[in-house]
């Protein structure tokens, strides 16, 4: 004879809109009596009775102590986790992650309710049909010369200064910068205090969101058009000492694409300088460009370097543009695509992106909680501003996972051995003690990720490009197969 736990449950399937199910699920009554029981017994090893030894009184005398409304309590929580893995089972379904009790209802037969967080799913639409135009990258000459006069102040002697800093010096300062709108242009009681320290007023923007956060930064003040940070700083700089706190407000330039939705918006400065150097750059000829490149087989000629550098720009620009563009290309395929997922799926990305930023707050010696006395908001309020953000990043994971599943991109050992070789390359001589140390589960696994994702985005870049695609039928298999899961962030 079989148990009541073996027999099928009455269950009945809801889908709700925010990608959850809802089990209704009504059992036996029969196995409801037999959890009233055994949560009796339990309950009688708690309770003293005249008369009888605990765990040994009569189930009705029990529930004149009790109640029956505690053994019932009692008697669902026991069938509560048991019946909802057997929901689990019999209905197949695969739950995103725990699911939740609702409720319980005695009449007509007894009845438990139960919501469960969906796995995500993602229909692609007619994503090789998506055209995107690629613009390829144009290196300039001026761009040239800038990577040469980089490589002029490598060679540069350095010498710390105590003149007022001056354009062509080296600074070492805080830097602290805060957006600045109409409401906040004048509120400067706090910082225009006789009393108050550098520190008080670098902290007296509670109300004003962060635009630069940085201790320690080394930076060259130049000229506008090879600025550190935004046109206008270096002149603003010119003239500082050290110990000495400059405060200056600068507007993000409107054409300028590294500030997408903040070009054109105002930014106010407060800047205490702790170092500066006087850089005396070498002549740049033959005898640099040999220097630079002492450690080959044949040290190069200044034709042969600025050669050299044009032709890393121009391929460093075209993996950045490349990059770009496959990006691009994404974001059209998931307008396209049908992209489902629960609530808790959100929650969860919008806690790793809380932890990454207080990991790198703290990397600044500042913490979540000071950034959020800087803004004047709630850790609450900053997860809730995080929450767009974080369904673009699912919505980009799981229609990248689903497009490396449809195009069956694969990795196998021997482009992650390959892979290994590059990366401990640079280590010289310990390359090989390097590339043990590295050749682990873990990093093996992660680096096969990040290969299948550089070889999905070829794809999909040639793909828009209208390029033919070859068709692959064999399958990824093991350890480089695609994650079953969205657990990477945005790059």
């Amino acid at each position: 004879m079989s148990s009541l736990k073996d027999k099928p449950l009455n269950i009945q399937t809801e889908r709700l809109e925010n990608h959850t199910a809802r089990f209704t699920v009504a059992i036996e009554p029969a196995r409801l009596d037999k959890a009233k029981e055994t949560a009796a017994h339990n309950l009688s090893k708690r309770v003293s009775i005249p008369g009888f030894r605990k765990g040994k009184a009569p189930y009705k005398l029990l529930v004149s102590y009790v109640g029956e409304a505690a053994i019932l309590e009692n008697a669902v929580e026991i069938l509560g986790d048991e019946v909802y893995k057997q929901v689990l089972k019999e209905s197949e379904i695969q739950p995103y992650g725990p699911g939740q009790f609702e409720d319980f209802k005695l009449e007509p037969d007894p009845t438990f309710v139960f919501t469960v967080p969906l796995q995500p799913t993602v229909i692609l639409g007619d994503y090789r049909s998506t055209r995107v135009e690629y613009e390829p990258p144009i290196i300039e000459d001026k761009m040239v010369d800038r990577a040469l006069k980089m490589l002029q102040e490598q060679e540069a002697l350095v010498e710390e200064s105590q003149q007022p800093a001056a354009l062509g010096n080296r600074i070492t300062a805080d830097i602290h910068s805060f957006y600045v709108d109409e409401e906040h242009e004048h509120k400067e009681a706090e910082a225009n205090d006789e009393n108050a320290t550098d520190i008080d007023k670098l902290h007296s923007h509670d109300d004003e969101e962060v635009f630069v956060h940085e201790h320690g930064a080394v930076l060259r003040l130049e000229e506008d058009e090879d600025e550190p940070i935004v046109p206008g700083f270096s002149a603003a700089m010119v003239g500082a000492n050290v110990g000495e706190m400059r405060e200056f407000e600068l507007t993000l330039p409107d054409d300028a694409e590294e500030y997408e939705e903040d070009a054109g918006k105002k930014v106010r400065f407060h800047v205490v300088v702790s170092k500066i150097e006087t850089l005396t750059l070498p002549p740049l000829n033959d005898e640099l460009a040999a220097r630079i490149t002492q450690k080959e087989e044949k040290p190069l000629t200044l034709l042969e370097l600025r050669m050299r550098v044009r032709e890393n720009l121009q391929t460093e620009a075209e993996r950045r543009a490349k990059s770009n563009y496959s990006s691009q290309v994404l974001d059209e395929v998931v307008k396209q695509a049908t992209i489902s997922f629960p609530e808790d799926l959100v929650q969860d990305q919008i806690k790793s992106m809380m932890e990454d930023l207080d990991r790198r707050f703290r990397q600044q010696g500042m913490t979540l909680d000071d950034y959020a006395r800087v803004v004047n908001k709630t850790k609450e309020e900053i997860a809730a501003d995080y929450r767009e953000s974080a369904v673009r990043i699912i919505q980009r994971q799981l229609t990248t996972l689903e497009l490396i599943k449809s195009e069956n991109v694969q990795v196998d050992d021997q482009n992650i051995d390959t892979e290994l070789d590059v990366m401990s390359a640079q280590f010289g001589e310990q390359a090989a003690s390097f590339r043990s140390a590295l050749n682990t589960p873990q990093m093996r696994s992660n680096i096969g990720l990040d290969l299948l994702q550089q070889k999905l985005f070829e794809r999909i870049a040639d793909i828009a490009m209208g390029k033919t695609i070859e068709e692959t039928s064999s399958e990824v298999s093991g350890e480089n197969a695609a994650p079953s899961e969205a657990n990477e962030t945005e790059g």
